[in-house]
């Protein structure tokens, strides 16, 4: 083992009291906002822990298209947390973690992974729900999250999330090229 490892496990004061990636929940939360980690704390304050609310299982009728849906399921989790992470939030999706070894088809891991999952939830600081279709897991996490009372935003797909923050940048740059052609004009 070398010292890197040697010094991370002597760190760990009680493996079973280890929490999701981003310390205890209310660290430096706010449930006002949607205001991410300031890069000027120098990393000293913790990222807000984003939910990410998605569709993993899939529902279509025939394997080949199954499997298609389940692409797009993980393909549009992952956006999602890309573009959470590249916002400067901390993203939680257990459906993409649990699932790497635990087999989603096998009732009592699914449960289990269901459960854990939860967990991440009770540490969010919100709860983000993308797209339009809801399953039935996602329904499960939607209603907890409210029973905690954690602000639930509804999102569309990332992929358009992405297009909307263009158009809105785009908009915003034609006024202020508007405003300082009409300045140049009065001038």
């Amino acid at each position: 083992m070398n010292n890197e490892h040697l010094a991370a496990q002597r760190d760990i004061k009680n493996p079973r009291e280890l929490k999701p990636p981003g310390g205890e929940a209310g660290e430096n939360a706010s449930h006002d906002s949607v205001t991410p980690h300031d890069p000027a704390h120098n990393g000293t304050a913790s990222p807000k822990k984003i939910f990410v609310c998605s569709p993993y299982r899939p529902l279509a009728e025939t394997e080949e298209s199954r499997k298609v849906e389940l692409e797009s399921n993980l393909h549009r989790a992952k956006t999602a947390c890309r573009i959470l992470t590249t916002l400067g939030f901390m993203p939680l999706a257990p459906h993409l973690y649990f699932t790497t070894f635990l087999e989603d088809e096998v009732k009592r891991e699914r449960e289990n992974g269901i459960r854990l999952g939860l967990q991440w939830l009770e540490e969010a600081d919100e709860v983000w729900v993308f797209g339009d279709t809801i399953s039935e897991g996602m329904a499960v996490e939607i209603a907890r999250a409210k029973e905690l009372n954690k602000p639930v935003r509804n999102l569309p797909e990332p992929s358009r999330m992405v297009e909307l923050l263009i158009k809105g940048i785009s908009a915003g740059y034609k006024g202020q090229q508007k405003a300082a052609e009409s300045e140049s004009n009065n001038g």
